[in-house]
């Protein structure tokens, strides 16, 4: 029986590790601290299919499937809620971009004005943005639920969770790689795959110059305004300023956004400490663009976490090594795009290529030199 090594237990490392597992292969994964625990749950929980590439826009509707049977896969709901998503510009150029940045005819995409906005969705009667990009399909789901599901399923399946092992180094025997050093010592498979997520280069060095992965900070907060948030309010993306909304149930809403800063993380220096002044920027700017959530609006949650990419916001599917694989720097479409990574890095590891969708552009080999940033929708 071929065996695997998973280094990761996030929604990629159990997604990989539980489709694996579903092929009959031994696996193991490997996890430093607590499934999910990393950067899996430090997210909004988003399911979106409106990308900016057509790679990530196949991978989302390669993952529809899982998801619409993740309940009665793995009796765990996952309160699924559909909003689908509006983009929001005040750039006529930007919004035509926008709509033109995917032509796959299933997304349903609308390209709407401002008034057309309010008479669909009138408590956005003050809305000050002028041009929308709809896409209906889409929504949010409880990351943890899909983790607790994903981890119930593979360990069902026979596949073990090694938690407190920290992988170290890769173990190669000339040009081969076959196993890992680790905190509990060598740990040896057939193959031996990297879902690192911000960690990714920890294991191994990618011998590439730009080094295409990168991670930078975020915040989210919950919030609860004196006025409900509707839940028919789609998934709200401000393009000009960078911030995020989404109604979260019983009128509570989903507030984010990196507005408008580029600031890449030392992961190795990082600290998870929240900030009360991106508190009241990302209040004061979700304020003025949607004009839902006034500055002042009671806080119920905050929380901060790395968001691991690459330098073309794609992300990398390989095999790397003979014997090794990669998984990493997702972009924000980890949790939404886990179903698809498993099943191809399944393919990969026990046919050598899949047929699930062209992942040429998913390759380290892009990276040669600075590659065009064609991924222009991830927020």
């Amino acid at each position: 029986m071929q065996s695997v090594i998973v280094v990761g237990a996030g929604v990629i490392g159990l997604s990989c590790g539980y489709h694996l597992a579903l092929k009959g292969l031994d696996v193991t994964i490997v996890e430093e601290n607590l499934p999910g625990v990393g950067q899996s749950t430090k997210t909004g929980g988003g399911i979106r299919y409106f990308h900016g590439s057509h790679e990530n826009v196949q991978m989302s509707f390669a993952s529809q499937e899982f998801w619409k049977k993740f309940h009665e896969t793995f009796d765990i709901d996952p309160q699924y809620q559909k909003t689908g998503h509006l983009f929001l510009t005040s750039n006529s150029e930007v919004s035509q971009n926008l709509y033109g940045s995917s032509n796959h005819d299933d997304l349903k995409l609308e390209r709407l004005k401002k008034s057309q906005i309010q008479c669909r969705w009138p408590h956005l009667s003050n809305l000050n943005l002028e041009y929308g990009v709809y896409c209906p399909l889409g929504g949010y789901l409880d990351h943890s639920k899909a983790i607790a599901g994903l981890a119930k399923g593979f360990e069902y399946l026979g596949g073990l969770i090694r938690l407190g092992v920290k992988a170290q180094s890769l173990i190669k025997v000339k040009n081969k790689v076959i196993g890992i050093m680790s905190s509990e010592g060598p740990l040896t498979a057939d193959a031996i795959l990297n879902c690192c997520g911000a960690m990714v280069s920890e294991l191994t060095q990618y011998a590439h110059s730009p080094d295409p992965f990168k991670s930078r900070h975020h915040e989210l907060i919950i919030v609860k305004p004196e006025r409900s948030i509707s839940e028919a309010t789609p998934w709200l993306i401000d393009v000009d300023n960078q911030v995020h909304l989404r109604p979260d149930g019983e009128g509570r809403a989903l507030i984010g956004g990196f507005l408008g800063k580029i600031e890449e993380t030392n992961i190795l220096k990082y600290s998870y400490n929240i900030s009360s002044k991106w508190c009241e920027e990302v209040l004061t700017t979700a304020h003025s663009s949607f004009d839902l959530t006034p500055p002042n609006t009671e806080i119920l949650q905050h929380w901060g976490g790395l968001y691991p990419e690459t330098i073309d916001y794609k992300p990398v599917i390989e095999q790397t090594q003979t014997g090794f694989y990669t998984a990493a720097g997702f972009s924000g479409t980890g949790l939404m795009h886990a179903p698809a990574v498993g099943m191809i890095l399944c393919d990969l590891i026990t046919k050598g290529h899949t047929d699930k969708i062209d992942i040429s552009k998913f390759s380290l080999s892009c990276f040669t030199k600075l590659s065009e940033v064609t991924e222009t929708t991830g927020f």
